[in-house]
């Protein structure tokens, strides 16, 4: 510090010597400090504050309101939650106590405005019946409703600039830091352990609403190689609806390992494989909201839980 003292010195006028070597001795260590706590104060900030419970609170409301816009004559609007809990974290600046399933409610009837309606003539005698038609209204729109400022819009639209898909994640069912322990089956995904989705009940991250989660899920970067489980033989290699490209793998004795989301194969149906061997890579394809990959084991047909196999 005292080098760079005279070095600064060295170059500075000579009335103004003392004075900003003062305020570079003083002041920058200040902003430095700033600049320190800054970034992870920013980064908090960018995070809805809310627990899994809280949010399906407003994974509730949108289902509800969404499905109270369909009728015979009417596929209705999707209500999305992301929204919500972005605009109640606002609202609330970050006190998602405040929340409660009547103004959840509430809030997602504000994205639905009825446009028009169709009249029928139903049963004998017949009976006049009106069935509403609604638009989904623009964030925008509704920001503007709620007389939010340009800054709280702004704030809005930066938390939704993430995918909040992970806040629905309680509990992984495993500690950080943790290892699989490898026996009858290998670990897909060497030297990756975070898994953000566990097996059992949990809303689903897409659509909403309750559902069962058959595997579970390891965050990894697009690319990573995915590989094979134990020895077997590629059952299916490809395209398979809402798993994306995938890699099915029969290992005999009524067991079958599944792997799900990739980014492409590195195997072809019928291929013999071994444990370790690389059999595509992790992507984000099918019905998923980030690069991933879902882990599936199957014993006679039927899922169960993948993390029995690495305690």
């Amino acid at each position: 510090m005292h080098f760079v003292g005279k070095l600064i010195l060295a170059f500075l006028p000579e009335p103004e010597k003392i004075i900003k070597f003062l305020l570079i001795a003083f002041f920058i260590p200040a902003l430095l400090l700033i600049l320190l706590f800054a970034g992870p104060i920013t980064a908090y900030e960018r995070v809805p504050l809310a627990t899994p419970s809280q949010i399906k609170i407003y994974v509730d409301a949108a289902v509800k309101v969404s499905e109270s816009t369909k009728n015979p004559y009417s596929e209705g609007v999707k209500v999305d939650w992301k929204p919500l809990v972005a605009i109640d974290a606002v609202r609330f600046m970050q006190d998602f106590s405040k929340s409660t399933p009547a103004g959840a409610e509430k809030l997602a009837e504000m994205f639905i405005e009825k446009t028009d309606e169709i009249e029928v003539k139903e049963g004998d005698p017949p009976v006049t019946k009106r069935y509403p038609i609604y638009r989904l209204k623009s964030l925008d729109e509704v920001l503007d409703y709620l007389k939010f400022s340009a800054q709280e819009k702004e704030k809005v639209k930066e938390f939704l600039s993430i995918d909040l898909s992970f806040l629905f994640v309680a509990d992984s069912g495993v500690l950080d830091g943790w290892i699989p322990l490898e026996g009858s089956l290998k670990w897909p995904l060497p030297g990756v352990y975070k898994i953000t989705s566990r097996y059992g009940p949990r809303i689903d991250p897409v659509y909403g609403g309750s559902g069962f989660h058959r595997g579970i899920d390891i965050a990894a970067a697009t690319g990573t190689p995915v590989v094979a489980a134990a020895d077997g033989r590629v059952a299916y290699a490809g395209w398979c609806g809402g798993y994306g490209i995938a890699v099915f793998i029969w290992h005999g004795d009524g067991m079958e390992t599944r792997y799900a989301h990739l980014s492409g194969t590195a195997v072809r149906q019928g291929a013999v494989v071994k444990a370790g061997d690389i059999i595509g890579y992790v992507g984000s394809t099918g019905k998923s909201t980030g690069p991933h990959l879902h882990l599936e084991v199957r014993v006679g047909g039927k899922a169960v839980n993948p993390l029995d196999f690495f305690k």
